[in-house]
């Protein structure tokens, strides 16, 4: 018995070391239903098709997203015609995405992950984790962690299509 339970175990931990970390470079970025902090449905990522996406899940609690928010902020300000910028908030409460955008304003969309349905689908286990998509909906990069947006540029990102 404690054969088959160590056997077990082992099969276990292999399955989870295996498991795909989310979307990879090359992927297709699948759809999704956007909400705001109510609950009700907003949009859809189909409506960020034809331009580059950068889709930041992020969490009001979160020092490095508070950090990285304004960088991004004037990344897209500086870039808006070619790159969307798409905030998904995976905190717990509405209000709480609320009062952060609050304060520190932006000017690109910002979503609220309702029950951390999409934090679940795409194994989000660090905030910020941010995914590049191209004008086809093809994942280019995930990136764990904040990013310095201040020396990036769109050839910077179109290169990634390489």
């Amino acid at each position: 018995m404690k054969r088959l339970m160590f056997i077990l175990l082992i099969s276990l931990s292999l399955m989870a070391f295996g498991a795909k970390e989310g979307l990879e470079a090359g992927d297709k970025f699948p759809e999704m239903t956007l909400y705001n902090t109510k609950g009700e449905v907003v949009g859809s990522s189909k409506e960020h098709l034809g331009k580059i996406t950068i889709y930041n899940f992020g969490a009001s609690w979160c020092p490095p997203c508070k950090v990285e928010k304004p960088l991004l902020n004037k990344f897209y300000n500086a870039n808006r015609d070619r790159v969307n910028v798409v905030s998904i908030m995976i905190d717990t409460d509405g209000r709480a995405v609320d009062k952060f955008f609050r304060d520190n304003p932006m000017d690109f969309p910002h979503y609220f992950d309702v029950g951390q349905r999409l934090a679940n689908k795409f194994l989000i286990r660090v905030v910020p984790t941010t995914y590049i998509v191209d004008e086809n909906g093809i994942n280019l990069a995930r990136i764990h962690g904040a990013t310095d947006w201040s020396g990036m540029t769109v050839e910077d990102i179109e290169g990634l299509k390489e």
